[in-house]
Parts: structure tokens; sequence; C-alpha cells
């Protein structure tokens, strides 16, 4: 297969976080934005104001402040900003008859002087900031592994070495743990003004995805006269489109720096109803933080931190695992946060069973998982079978995180219903998205490219009663294809009830434990559906599918049959396969020409991957089987004009990503095929990545193996590559069917060589259902990819022996991590799971 695309270049890169930056960028009046968003009292600005006159301020600017007309250096502006800041903080700190969350805790500082130090700088920092002083100090009190290394002398150098690295990498990272609010200058004199602000925002996502309990940030950009404010929360980005003076404006440089010692906390962004859990008696919001839990707080990964959250009707959970914190960084988005939880009161666990809680940003209108999932439930209650809810996830609780009971949505309670500016001016090319007019090194007015209105959303918080392990940490095959089989088996049941998924990827496939095996190994699982934050439920449209193509009746096939051979002339693929003595059943078969194609095609599928010595080609043989669709997802007009694309690019369907149909058809729009493809994707890449249980990746994929270059270009091609060479590369293989033989099924790792004749059948059926869009195939889907994963499950010995070290590792990993999260010791008779 040639022609892939595999675009890499520094400058795609950049046009793609170009692209990203530009369409959540926006700005709103000046004014308003400071006096909603920093509402300080106006008497205290002034009694602020009066106090430091002639000490810090002479009446006509702030002293120290460089006054030169020509440009000048960002260092320049450290100084003099450090020191009336927090003359500015002092001040108000006194004036204010109350003290807010931050009263004393804080302080601006210059990160150029003072920290961190220069081996711990892992990337650009901000020029200044405002931080945690405990936890400034607290750095001086990491611990080291030196003590470690005397009591061990067998410790090899190269290990002490590899410890240091990481300490250095865990502090690094840590150090953005201490910022409150970001400020950024013009730092170099061939800066470009609107790298400032893509500097400044990327402060603001940095400090977003490492401090899990913010809720938003702001941010400052300072200029030798102006200042601009910027605020970045699960909207995207929104600043002031006018800067103001801070020298001749001085009550709106005093509101600004003074809102950080006079607004609680939840208005300057941090989650109230999170506190950092450092030990049962030392239980904390990290604006609080004590000496002693600020030492923890900043010796821990993301993942090691643990949290109590207080849900609206002050039930108290502690998290004991994070199962899902990378979403954080999302410069826009759900955002999704999620933790393996345990009951939790008075600084005791209550309950030892394991659940689940996710807090997420979702938007505002749209449907939430639970009251989608109910839908369903409701809609599934004339079933007989009703099997698949199984495989799917439980919701237990959802409800709508509120900071001092109002409701928690960045449009109303976070912007205060700011309203976005409209661009007025013409944009060059080479401000395409954002344009900053500077005079000297100060910014004066800022115009975004979008005047659209950004989407509102609301910060959620949900309680699965379903627990279990990634997908990726199978422990034999059969558990990997079971997880996906089960999984399939959940999509099918809530599809039909009228919910698409829309965003299957490995993350939302968990193997949740379960009572099966218990026998052998008491860890058994079962594939389970999860996060349906992406889901659309569909209008109510009872039919029977599909109504264009007629069943086959084989009692009429010998009287009214015709010869495959007609067909043949008009496919030259198929003359090589098909005889003049196969038959077609029905009447119709004579009367459709689109027929006589279609059935040409089936039967060649199922001819080759489930040979029969039966001749006569009838619906059964075709496993042809109508089905009674109470739902569509076909969009409306204007649904159409507003629908945007779902789902996890490397998974997501070819035709989703390009939105052109693969073969013939109308406009696209997401159905049952395009998830059912993403489950193909996510099987494929455990085949290509995978060498077995025990998150084992394949050696191939690591570092410079010029042995397997053509593996490591085929994941890349089909995985790792931008949206748009997704899209191609997908479309692609689907254009030409037979290059799945060629580039996919030769990079099977060995271990799931078994799997070869089922993904074929499998990908051929889809290519087959892309072709008929009114065909069986497609609208049967569920139920053809569910035999075929059916009878691979059936093909595979229950006992794997040449991985049972790697299933004996991952059995003990599951184990030990039970333990862990219940601090039960025990056994397995006593573990829980709702």
């Amino acid at each position: 297969m040639t022609g892939l695309s595999t675009t890499t270049d520094a400058e795609s890169v950049y046009e793609d976080d170009n692209v990203d930056y530009a369409r959540q960028c926006r700005v709103a009046d000046t004014a308003e934005f400071l006096e909603k968003l920093l509402p300080v009292p106006d008497r205290i600005i002034e009694t602020v104001l009066k106090k430091l006159t002639g000490s810090h301020y002479d009446g006509k600017r702030w002293k120290d402040f460089p006054c030169s007309e020509s440009a000048v250096k960002g260092k320049a502006l450290y100084a003099p900003f450090i020191k009336v800041a927090n003359a500015i903080r002092t001040a108000i700190e006194e004036a204010a008859a109350a003290t807010n969350d931050l009263h004393g805790v804080a302080e601006w500082v210059d990160y150029h002087a003072q920290i961190p130090e220069p081996s711990l700088s892992d990337a650009a920092r901000p020029d200044c900031l405002l931080g945690h002083n405990v936890c400034k100090f607290a750095t001086k009190d990491w611990p080291t592994n030196d003590g470690a290394a005397s009591q061990n002398e067998s410790t090899q150098p190269d290990a002490r070495e590899k410890e240091t690295q990481r300490k250095k990498a865990l502090q690094a990272s840590n150090w953005w743990l201490q910022v409150i609010c970001a400020v950024e200058t013009k730092r170099r004199g061939s800066q470009k003004a609107t790298d400032i602000v893509k500097d400044l925002t990327g402060h603001l996502r940095r400090i977003l995805s490492k401090q899990l309990d913010r809720r938003f940030v702001f941010g400052l950009i300072l200029g030798p006269k102006h200042m601009t404010v910027w605020l970045h929360d699960r909207s995207g980005v929104l600043g002031t489109s006018e800067s103001f003076d801070i020298h001749q404006d001085p009550h709106s440089f005093i509101r600004v720096i003074g809102a950080f010692s006079v607004l609680p906390a939840e208005q300057l962004g941090f989650d109230t109803q999170m506190k950092f859990y450092a030990s049962p008696d030392n239980i904390v919001p990290t604006y609080r933080l004590n000496h002693e839990a600020a030492l923890v707080y900043l010796t821990a990964t993301g993942r090691e931190k643990q949290w109590v959250i207080t849900t609206n009707g002050n039930e108290q959970y502690l998290t004991v695992k994070a199962l899902s914190i990378s979403r954080a960084r999302v410069m826009h988005g759900p955002a999704s946060l999620v933790w393996a939880v345990v009951a939790f009161k008075d600084g005791q666990v209550t309950s030892k069973k394991i659940l689940v809680l996710k807090q997420c940003w979702r938007p505002v209108g749209s449907k939430s998982e639970q009251e989608m999932l109910l839908k369903v439930k409701n809609a599934a209650a004339d079933m007989t079978d009703t099997s698949g809810e199984d495989f799917v996830v439980h919701v237990q609780l959802e409800e709508t995180i509120t900071m001092s009971g109002k409701e928690d949505i960045t449009g109303s309670l976070i912007r205060k219903g700011l309203q976005v500016s409209a661009s007025k001016r013409t944009l060059d090319v080479d401000e395409r998205y954002l344009r900053v007019n500077m005079m000297d090194d100060d910014i004066i007015s800022i115009v975004a490219v979008t005047s659209s209105r950004p989407t509102s959303r609301t910060h959620t918080r949900l309680l699965f009663s379903t627990f279990g392990w990634p997908l990726k940490d199978f422990k034999t095959r059969r558990e990997a294809v079971r997880g996906i089989r089960d999984a399939v088996v959940g999509h099918e049941y809530v599809y039909y009830n009228g919910l698409l998924h829309q965003d299957i990827s490995p993350g939302n496939i968990v193997l949740a434990w379960c009572d099966e095996d218990v026998g052998t190994t008491g860890l058994g699982t079962k594939g389970c559906l999860i996060d349906f934050d992406r889901g659309k439920y569909g209008r109510e449209n009872e039919t029977e599918v599909p109504a264009k193509f007629p069943a086959l009746d084989r009692d009429s096939a010998k009287r009214k049959a015709s010869l495959f051979h007609e067909v043949i002339a008009v496919e030259d693929m198929m003359h090589t396969i098909i005889d003049g003595s196969v038959m077609v059943a029905g009447s119709a078969a004579v009367d459709s020409f689109e027929l006589f194609q279609y059935v040409a095609k089936a039967w060649i599928h199922v001819s080759r991957f489930a040979i029969s010595a039966e001749r006569i080609v009838d619906s059964g043989l075709l496993r042809w089987t109508k089905v009674s669709r109470k739902f569509s997802f076909k969009l409306t007009e204007e649904e159409r004009q507003s629908d945007s694309r779902t789902g996890t690019p490397p998974y997501t369907s070819g035709e989703i990503l390009s939105r052109q149909r693969y073969s013939r058809g109308s406009d696209v729009f997401h159905d049952a095929v395009h998830d059912i493809e993403s489950f193909f994707w996510v099987l494929i890449h455990i085949c290509l990545t995978r060498s077995g249980p025990d998150a084992q990746q394949r050696a191939e994929l690591n570092g410079d193996n010029k042995d397997h270059q053509q593996l490591c270009f085929i994941v890349h091609c089909f995985f790792s590559c931008t949206e748009n060479d997704l899209a191609f590369n997908k479309r692609k293989l689907f254009g030409a069917p037979d290059d799945f033989e060629k580039v996919i099924i030769p990079h099977f790792h060995p271990y799931f060589d078994e799997l070869k004749p089922f993904m074929r059948e499998w990908f051929s059926l889809l290519v087959l259902a892309y072709d008929y869009l009114e065909g069986y195939e497609y609208h049967n889907i569920h139920r053809r990819v569910l035999d075929i994963l059916d009878r691979a499950l059936a093909s595979m010995t229950l006992e794997e022996r040449d991985s049972d070290a790697g299933r004996k590792a991952v059995i003990e990993s599951r184990r030990d991590s039970l333990c862990k999260l219940t601090e039960i010791r025990e056994g397995h008779k006593d573990w829980q799971v709702l």
C-alpha cells in the first residue's frame, strides 16, 4: 500500500496548535471583565491607593517601572512589578474587613530570581507568578535518597542516578502546583505579540493539568504601562479586549492584584468540594496547605495524590486510585477526571466497596449520562432479553456540582454571562487567529478571529458502581476478545433502545470485575462499555430494516433462479470466485440488477470465511435477518449544520473523520457501523502494538529499530498521525480492501496469530456494510460481528501456557491493587463490588 499520508513536519503541528488556540481564544469588554470577574469593593481599592501613594505610587505612575518610550526587556519589569504587587497584597489584606482563603499564604515572586533552581527547569515557565508560600518553602525539605543508598551498599550507581533523575523530573512537574496566577511579559525583542498570549495560555493550561482541584485559572500579561487579564476554563480562554494603563488607571491595577487577596477561593478557580488527603488527620484544601501536607502534596505524582470529595448531599468519598487524569490538560472540553473511591466520613473509610467517581464538564443542554441510560432502560422495558444491560456502566449518582449553592457552569458562574466581543477589523494573512496591537512592548488591544459564543459547560459529578481494569491490562487473548465482545453486546443493547455511544476507544472499554471464573483466580471479568459523554439519543421511528432489499425465498429457488454468471460480466473480480452452478433464490433476484450485485458480493464474503456445500443462495446462507429498529440517527437539516465530529481520532471511522463515505451513499451521519469500526480499530491496535498480557508493548516499537521500520510506519499511519492523515489513510484502506492483507495482517504480533482469520472477516464485513447502506450487513452489524467474535472465542484454547508468566503477573497485580484499594489482606472472599 503506497501513498499513505504521514504529515509530521513542525509546520503542520504548529498549524494544528494554532487552529485549536484560535477556535477557543476569545475576548470580552475590559471594564465588564474586571468588574464582574474581579469584584473588589471600590472602597477597599481607594483605601489601598491612598496607603500606597507616596511610598509606591507618585500620583502619576508606579515607582521604579521603566519609563523609556523605547522597547524594554522583560527583566526590567520583574523587580518593580513584584515589589508593587506585594505592597498591594499587604495593604489590601490590612484594609479588607474579612480575610479570604489565600490570606497570608501567597506572595508574588519573580520566577527567574527565586525559584525553581535551574536544574529543575523542564520547560518554559511564567516570568512572574503568585505562588503558595508553603509550597516554596516545602521544596527545601523534599527527601533525598542519600540515606537509603548508604543503608544499602548494593545499590548500584546507575540505580541511584536513575532515582535522582526521577526525583528531578517529579520536582519539575510538581513545580506547577504552587502557581495561583501566572504573569507573562515580552521577554525577547523578536518575540511576536501573539506569541506572548500563546505562552501565557500554555502556562494556564499547564496549571489546570497539574492542579486537579482547579476549575479555572487567571493569568496576566504585563508591559511597561499596560496590562491585559486572561481566564482559562473548560470553555477555552477569555481575555480583556483592551489593555488598561496601570499608571493612569491605578484603580484597575489594584483591583486585579488585590482580587487574589480578597476574593474567596472558589472565585479564584478552586474546587472547594475537593480537599487534599495527606493523612487521616490532615485533610486540607490545597490553598491552605500546612507544611506536612505540602510535603506529601509535592512529592506525590498526580496519580498518587488522594482527595476527599464532598457531594452536594454532603456525602464524602476518598479517592484510592486515579483511573484517568490525563484529560485535565485539554484546552477545552469535558476534561474528565476519574478515580476509584470508597465511602468516607470523619477521617475513616466507612465501606470497602469500590466505586468509581468521575468529574467532567459537559455542554450545557446536553443529556447527562444518567438521563440517557435511564431513557434506554425505559425503552427496553418491553424487551424479553435485557441481558445487554449487564455490559453497560451503571450510574449510581449524577449531580451538577455547586459552589456556594450555585450550579458550577462556565458561562454563568465562572464567566458571569460576559458577552464575547466581535471582531471589527480585517486581519492580515499572518494574523488569522488573533491580532494583538502593540505600542512599544505594551499590548494595546486584541482582536479575536472568532466572535462565536463559546460552549458553556456544566461541572458534573457521577458515581458508578462498575469497577474494573483498562482493556489494555488483559490477562489473556481470550479476555481481551471477550472484553470487546461484551462491550459490543452492551453497545447493541443501548443502540436498539435509542442511544449511540459515538466514542469507542480502549479507554471506554473496561474489564469489569465480576464473579465469573472465581474458581480459578477470583478475578473474573466481563467487558463493560463506559463513558457516554458524547452519546447521542436517536429519534423514535420504528421500522423494519433493511427495507430496500427483499429476503431470498428458498421455496421459489428452483422455479425462479438466476445463474450468477449474469453478474460475472459486470464485476470482473467475481468471475474467479463464482461459478455458473450457483443459484439465487427468490423472485426479486431476477428483477433487480442492483440486487444481483449485492447478492454476489454478500455470497463472496460468506464463501470466503464459511465454506458451504450448499449451492442455492438464500437469506439463511447469507445470514440475512431483518431487524426492527425503533430509533433513527439520521441527521435533520438543522442537525447537519451544527453536527460536530465525535470520537477518539485513532479509533474513529474514516468516514466520520473526513465527513465522506468510503463508497457510494448519501451524507455521512454517525451510526452503529461507525462505532463497530471503532471496536475493530481497538482490537487491531492491540494486535499490532502488544506482545502479550501484563501491559507488554512490543519491543520493536521502542527506540530506533531499523529492522521493524515498516511496523512503526503502519502504527503511525493508522494511530498516531494527524486527524487529516488518519482520515486519508483509512479511506485509502477501505477503498482498496485487498491492501488489508498486505499492510495490516503481516504485522500482527505472533501472540495474536489466532485472530488473523477473524479480523480478515470483520474487515470484509465492514467493507460490504459500507458498500450497501441499505443492506443487511449495515443494519444487522452487531449480530454479524458478535458471530465473528463468538467463533473467535470458541477457537481459542482456554489455557495459554506460552503466556503463563504474563498472565500470572496480571492476576497478582489485580490482587495487589484490590488489597491496596480496600486495605484487605484476608483474601478475595472479602472483596466487594456493588
